[in-house]
């Protein structure tokens, strides 16, 4: 066996290589017995060229929404803007049309007493005066020569003391004199009956001594006494007559009494 490593090499390079093979011996066997049997390198390995790097896997799921942050703090204030252009003119307005209107008379343009035609309107309009109505009838004058039948008028009556006299005179003058039969006398203090008919036309509010009435052609008296007491007027007369007959004069009438008497009066146009 080193008769072909002494051929080879010769002596000194066959001593060489068994010295060699004991040395890598010795070092196997330390490192077997050291550290729990784990060999141990002697000297760093150079690292060898580095691997290509893996392709990018697909992206996950995304996740839940996390809870909103606090609010910043508020920025500051920026700067002020430059100032804008000044924008175009407007178009100027179209100057407005005056009203023109011209008036016509007659029957023309759909109008019977005429109207006004306005030019200025598009299309032009026409509008019509109004019809002349129909005259009304001729008034009275403000003056009453007499009583109208229906109508009343009303006073007051006082005699004084003892068959004494006293006058009335109407405002307005009645047409014709009242006979003695359309004078009546009502006795209005503690009277259950209601005035008689030709002394209250039925309306509210009945007649009475503070509301005397008369139906046309009568004479009624309301007197302030009940109906046990005697009347105190004697006679009732029209003074328009020689004789003072009974009843009332166109102008008024004369009343004659036996004791103080106050009354009151109305009398209906005949």
């Amino acid at each position: 066996m080193l008769s072909p490593l002494r051929n080879r090499f010769g002596i000194p390079g066959v001593i060489s290589v068994i010295a060699l093979v004991f040395a890598m011996l010795g070092g196997a066997y330390a490192a077997n017995n050291s550290s729990g049997g784990k060999a141990t390198a002697s000297a760093k390995g150079k690292p060898g060229p580095r691997g290509k790097t893996g392709k990018t896997g697909p992206a996950g799921p995304q996740g839940p929404a996390g809870a909103q942050g606090p609010a910043g703090a508020k920025g500051d204030t920026g700067a002020k803007g430059d100032k804008g252009d000044t924008g175009n003119t407007g178009t100027a307005g179209v100057s407005g049309t005056s009203a023109e209107a011209v008036s016509f008379a007659g029957n023309q343009h759909g109008c019977v007493e005429g109207g006004v035609e306005v030019k200025s309107a598009k299309p032009t309009v026409f509008v019509c005066n109004g019809t002349n109505g129909t005259d009304g009838e001729d008034g009275e004058t403000g003056f009453t020569e007499a009583l109208p039948s229906g109508a009343i008028e009303t006073g007051v009556l006082r005699i004084p003391t003892g068959f004494v006299g006293d006058g009335v005179s109407f405002n307005i003058p009645l047409a014709v004199p009242i006979a003695g039969d359309h004078v009546v006398f009502y006795k209005t203090v503690e009277n259950p009956s209601p005035a008689p008919s030709e002394c209250d036309d039925g309306a509210e509010p009945p007649a009475s001594l503070a509301h005397p009435e008369a139906d046309a052609g009568y004479l009624c008296i309301f007197l302030p006494i009940g109906t046990g007491e005697t009347n105190p007027v004697l006679a009732v007369s029209n003074p328009g007559t020689a004789t003072n007959d009974e009843g009332a004069g166109m102008t008024g009438f004369a009343a004659r009494a036996s004791s103080i008497t106050s009354a009151t009066w109305a009398v209906g146009g005949p």
